[in-house]
């Protein structure tokens, strides 16, 4: 590839970002549906003919949306996915941090229109949120089922207990504030802390594994 179409890709890359910005506010204070592609045009000083350059039609603009966040969101953890040397106390701690610095970076609307605009995607557009969000499930739940076989973590429903540490990642990013008394990494230590009491009913944050029987 050249330079020059290199930098063309580039720019590319940059204005679409900027026009799915725009549409996601748009798609959260108005509404997907309320939302017309004129509204998007005018909030980025084009012509609706423009917006057809880089997107289909006004769903493929919303999936992109939705895509962008949860692709985002799942590579601030993939990092874990074949990790099999690490602790899983040290790997949980490593993904609640890392997910909620993630979110604490983005805005309230994007994290909010990524968890309920799916319902407006096509059935095609959907599925592959899903298989992203799949991803996501099932890096959380091999963490928590080798703490448990390595008996760092008590037995406990490993799907349920996945989807509550989620919510508490998710919903303390809407609280925080970079200007508040703690750092990302404070709060994200006190998740950690949190999450691991309840796993374990105790305050031993690194309770001894399991002994092999002889």
């Amino acid at each position: 590839m050249t330079v020059t179409r290199q930098h063309k890709k580039v720019e590319t890359l940059i204005k679409k970002s900027w026009l799915l910005d725009k549409a996601g506010m748009l798609f959260w204070q108005q509404g997907y549906h309320a939302t017309s592609m004129k509204d998007i045009a005018n909030a980025c000083n084009c012509k609706p003919a423009n917006l057809y350059n880089y997107f289909k039609n006004k769903e493929d603009i919303l999936y992109e949306v939705i895509r962008s966040i949860t692709e985002q969101g799942v590579s601030s953890i993939r990092y874990l996915e074949k990790d099999e040397d690490t602790s899983p106390v040290e790997q949980l701690r490593s993904l609640i941090k890392s997910h909620f610095r993630f979110l604490a970076g983005m805005k309230q609307s994007s994290i909010l229109l990524s968890d309920t605009g799916i319902k407006d995607l096509s059935i095609e557009h959907q599925k592959e949120i899903i298989k992203l969000r799949d991803t996501y499930d099932r890096i959380l739940r091999k963490i928590i089922e080798r703490g448990i076989n390595d008996g760092y973590f008590a037995p406990i429903d490993i799907q349920v207990v996945s989807n509550l540490i989620a919510s508490v990642v998710i919903r303390s990013s809407f609280w925080f504030s970079n200007k508040g008394r703690l750092t990302i990494d404070e709060v994200g230590e006190i998740m950690f802390s949190f999450v691991c009491n309840g796993i374990w009913g105790n305050s031993n944050i690194y309770p001894a594994p399991k002994q092999e029987s002889n």
